[in-house]
């Protein structure tokens, strides 16, 4: 490991192969402002901020630590470990337009490998677990360097794939909110496995069912139902799915005691459990099914704050609001001025006020692209008639986030 000491700073310069957990960059042997990173120094917590820090940089500049010498590497991790069992810290190290860049392919390889996972329990009634997790581990980086990237792609759907699109989804806004709640990488990677498969059971459910297009029969509900039962009886089969299982059985409960199969209330549903059904719930609102058409987002959103402590967890329903926002990454809005465009990355501190994607004017004409920050608006430094007035469901009047990756990654 090559360390030395800066003469002119109390900083110790380091070549990237020599980087570690808990070590806190502080410089880089570039300014900031030419490299990908969104914030200006953070520390090390993952193998993959190791290696976007090796993509950047020959050398960077810690805070002098005295154990990284002297300590053995174990009991650092120990150390490391202990304030993240606490709980864990994430910023978003890439902007969003470059971890779209990186994201891209990786989130078409889990869409594929989703589809094939539900294809192959259709015709076997096995689950391909290692396929599962493969998919869950590919969003998960993205999540936990950027959120939004993944977010906006889980608003590219098909119909005719839907319950796979929709695992996936669900999977997705999992992670994003369990990394917003600071569980640790091992548990948002549980997390995601249970958002993944906790629709596994539908591939059990007659197609006519499952895709009628008119109201079920009551003999036909009750088959929908079972799903739950068969998800449960199917994972039960397989090797390592941990919570899987009972998130699977019980994601259509309520915290009032009305749900199904077994109308257990909220104190008897698990964490991960009150997660899925929140996310499960907002995805399925959100999406054009056969038999539905698709609510707004904003939409959506209200209806889970309609329902918090009856549907959903209260706590975790605000929480889910909170990280998803009004108009999520991807969401299709029409300003005060007639202006439409989509929702490029949602602002922490301005629910409302999110940077968007113009795309075209009042009179529905195509305009040059140009990305707007909302938030301008609330420091005096943009019209006020770029407040958004609506938003609309993917595909309204021909704008459809599927279109645009190659213009978002032309950003990073």
């Amino acid at each position: 490991m090559t360390i030395e000491n800066d003469e002119n700073s109390k900083l110790m310069k380091i070549h990237v192969s020599g980087l570690a957990l808990g070590m806190n960059v502080v410089q880089l042997d570039k300014a900031w402002l030419d490299s990908s990173f969104l914030y200006q120094g953070f520390i090390i917590e993952s193998q993959n901020d190791i290696r976007l820090l090796e993509e950047e940089c020959e050398h960077v500049w810690i805070e002098p630590v005295t154990d990284i010498r002297s300590t053995k590497k174990g009991e650092r991790l120990q150390v490391l470990e202990k304030k993240q069992n606490q709980k864990a810290r994430y910023i978003n190290k890439l902007s969003m337009s470059r971890e779209y860049e990186k994201s891209y392919e990786a989130f078409q390889v889990s869409r594929l490998k989703t589809k094939a996972i539900l294809d192959n329990i259709a015709f076997s009634d096995v689950i391909n677990i290692k396929e599962a997790k493969e998919a869950v581990e590919t969003c998960l980086d993205s999540i936990i360097r950027n959120p939004n990237a993944m977010l906006w792609m889980s608003r590219i759907r098909e119909v005719a794939s839907y319950t796979a699109d929709h695992s996936l989804n669900v999977c997705i806004l999992c992670l994003a909110l369990g990394r917003h709640l600071g569980y640790s990488k091992d548990e948002l990677f549980a997390l995601g496995m249970c958002g993944l498969l906790h629709d596994v059971g539908k591939m059990r459910v007659a197609e006519e069912v499952l895709n009628k297009p008119s109201k079920l029969t009551e003999k036909e509900w009750k088959q929908m139902q079972a799903h739950v039962i068969f998800g449960r009886n199917l994972l039960m089969e397989s090797p390592d799915v941990g919570q899987s299982v009972d998130v699977a059985y019980s994601h259509h409960e309520r915290i009032d005691g009305k749900g199904y199969p077994r109308g257990l209330d909220g104190s008897q549903l698990s964490e991960f459990t009150k997660i899925v059904s929140l996310a499960d719930s907002f995805d399925a609102m959100t999406a054009n099914r056969i038999y539905s058409k698709a609510m707004t987002s904003s939409a959506a959103v209200k209806e889970i704050y309609a329902s918090r402590g009856t549907q959903f967890d209260e706590k975790l329903a605000l929480q889910f609001i909170k990280i998803i926002g009004l108009y999520p990454p991807g969401t299709v809005v029409e300003l005060s001025n007639g202006y439409l465009g989509i929702v490029l990355e949602r602002s922490q501190k301005y629910q409302r006020l999110p940077k968007v994607l113009l795309l075209k004017d009042a009179a529905g004409s195509e305009i040059k692209k140009e990305l707007i920050d909302l938030s301008l608006i609330e420091h005096g430094k943009m019209d006020r008639a770029f407040l958004i007035k609506n938003d609309h469901h993917d595909g309204y009047k021909g704008l459809s986030v599927a279109d645009y990756k190659d213009f978002i990654i032309s950003l990073a």
